[in-house]
């Protein structure tokens, strides 16, 4: 009786579906840097420029950082 229940739970694991990344919602339209409305774009950021919105991007992070917010 012991050796069956544990068989069951061997096959139990050997029967668990794969766990993927998957996409949910919309697939994006365009590329992140291309544009935003302009309520929501920061000061230094020209859109559709990509240098442009990595440079902003790295400045937020930078706001983040606590090793530089303790000056």
């Amino acid at each position: 009786m012991l050796a069956c229940a544990v068989l069951l739970a061997l096959f139990d694991a050997c029967s668990q579906k794969p766990q993927t990344l998957t996409q949910t919602g919309p697939p994006q339209a365009q590329e992140p840097w291309m544009g935003a409305k302009p309520a929501f774009t920061a000061k230094g950021w020209t859109p559709g420029n990509e240098a442009s919105w990595q440079r902003e991007i790295d400045r937020r992070a930078q706001h983040q950082n606590e090793y530089v917010r303790m000056r």
